[in-house]
């Protein structure tokens, strides 16, 4: 096996530039989170954001060529309407994107086969023919549209793609073929990639921050993983191609990307470095491209200890505290205030979910706030508490939490002018909910974090109890709410 070697690719130094191929580059790009009718998504306006900012710093899409909806902005009528845009300002030798990222649904057809469809923030599952965007609409832009070259991303899973030639390309052999970027790049293309098939779900995560389908477009395209044959170039088909093996890995299966063309013309769509770009690929020793040194100079370039990774314009690679651990931590929880003080252990489940449970002792001051008791008792309680916390990560060093709660109180009473003392037990359900920000991360001498978590807890207690010959009475139940500042010594730890 070839020991890897880094490789530096410099844009100017290449044969063929974007404005030798194309006059000009458009995109419409669309990312919807919130939606009207169906579940909402966590990140598909910030992969939409992300493809905008790739397009125009990495591959010199004009910036006033690009139509970008977000959430309301990207309704049935606006989206037509940005088709149609299109379809009148490209040119016979221009290239056209169009970028989706929201939700796909499927509908089977009376004689057999099916359709996809595109739901806009107004779409509704239950009606797609009259509030969604069939796929056959794309193919009717291609065929509308002057454009030389298209490209869809469709970051959605659906069936009945509407490509030909689809999961291959009888394109010609780049190995083989002289001047091969001037050959595929004359001819028209209509080319389509999207994030998986029918009943497949698209996958995002919170250590991604974005879907799988965009995190490998970002590292295909941004970080230059996809240029197969380290040409310099990324084709429509080599992207299709990284990304069908890359978020089937990624998404551990439950997704495979689907690419093909929607016309039988063998053009592509090609992707050519702005000037100044550099990106640094691991490839054999045969492949190793000889550089002048003048174009070395003055470029900063910086490789990653991850052998496949690529890093583009000096960019730093380095992954975040959490996001090394896979956002795996675990942890003793400390609260102290007042007479009231708690001990317990967290622990993350997955992506969305921790478990707690704890111990802590609960003094007659704070009591007495809560509950209404006989002026001569004294009352303290000793409570064992586990819960479900659902939290939504905001940064790499802060989230949201929202879980309930089950306390089981020992509650201990003492009447001091009778001196006579007794207990009671009770299960107490309740909420709790807070930010948590991590001030402090550390690297050595081993990975740990400080946590501080301001939260409200709300629990079901009795408004007062009473004591009759060491029987208790119970009035009725109220609901508290208690805030409180919450200290946690986070431990990582890979999932």
């Amino acid at each position: 096996m070839y020991k890897l070697l880094p490789i530096l690719l410099v844009a100017y130094g290449l044969a063929v530039t974007t404005d030798k191929i194309y006059d000009n580059s458009y995109a419409l790009i669309i990312g919807i989170d919130k939606y009207e009718n169906v579940h909402n998504l966590n990140y598909a306006v910030k992969d939409a954001e992300s493809i905008q900012d790739i397009l125009v710093n990495t591959f010199d899409f004009p910036e006033g060529n690009i139509t970008l909806l977000k959430d309301e902005e990207a309704n049935k009528d606006a989206i037509l309407k940005a088709f149609s845009d299109l379809t009148k300002k490209a040119e016979d030798n221009d290239r056209v994107l169009i970028y989706f990222a929201g939700h796909g649904e499927t509908m089977d057809l009376t004689e057999g086969g099916e359709t996809g469809y595109l739901l806009p923030v107004d779409g509704d599952s239950e009606d797609l023919y009259l509030s969604s965007i069939a796929m056959d609409e794309l193919e009717k832009i291609s065929h509308m549209s002057k454009a030389k070259h298209m490209l869809y991303l469709v970051d959605a899973c659906y069936g009945g793609i509407a490509a030909v030639g689809s999961r291959g390309s009888r394109g010609l052999d780049a190995s083989s073929t002289l001047n091969y970027i001037d050959k595929i790049t004359k001819n028209r293309a209509v080319q389509i990639i999207t994030a998986g098939g029918r009943g497949e779900q698209v996958i995002e995560k919170p250590k991604w921050g974005h879907s799988a389908f965009t995190l490998n477009i970002m590292r295909g395209l941004g970080d230059g993983n996809a240029d197969m044959n380290a040409d310099g170039y990324i084709t429509a088909n080599e992207l299709g191609m990284f990304l069908s093996e890359k978020v089937t890995i990624d998404s551990e299966n439950q997704q495979t990307p689907q690419y093909g063309r929607m016309t039988s013309q063998e053009g592509e769509f090609v992707f050519v470095y702005s000037e100044n770009t550099v990106v640094i690929q691991d490839k054999s020793a045969d492949e190793k491209l000889d550089l002048e040194p003048s174009e070395l100079e003055g470029l900063k370039s910086q490789k990653s200890s991850d052998d496949d990774t690529i890093v583009k314009n000096a960019v730093d690679g380095t992954k975040s505290y959490y996001e090394k651990y896979d956002y795996g931590t675990h942890g003793i929880t400390l609260l102290v205030l007042e007479d009231t003080y708690q001990i317990g252990y967290s622990r993350i489940l997955n992506e969305n979910w921790m478990y707690i449970f704890g111990y802590a002792h609960i003094g007659n001051n704070v009591l007495k706030k809560v509950i209404s008791t006989e002026t001569s008792h004294t009352v303290t309680a000793n409570n064992y508490l586990m819960g479900l916390i659902r939290y939504y990560i905001l940064t790499d060093n802060m989230y949201f939490h929202i879980g309930g709660v089950a306390d089981y109180m020992t509650i201990s009473w003492k009447d001091i002018d009778r001196n006579i003392s007794g207990n009671f037990n009770k299960i107490v359900p309740g909420t709790n909910f807070g930010i948590a920000v991590s001030p402090f991360q550390i690297e050595n001498p081993f990975p740990m974090s400080l946590i501080v978590s301001f939260d409200i807890n709300s629990i079901i207690i009795p408004k007062s109890y009473s004591e009759t010959d060491g029987i208790i009475m119970f009035d009725d139940l109220q609901i508290k709410f208690l805030p409180g500042l919450i200290f946690h010594i986070g431990l990582p730890f890979t999932k």
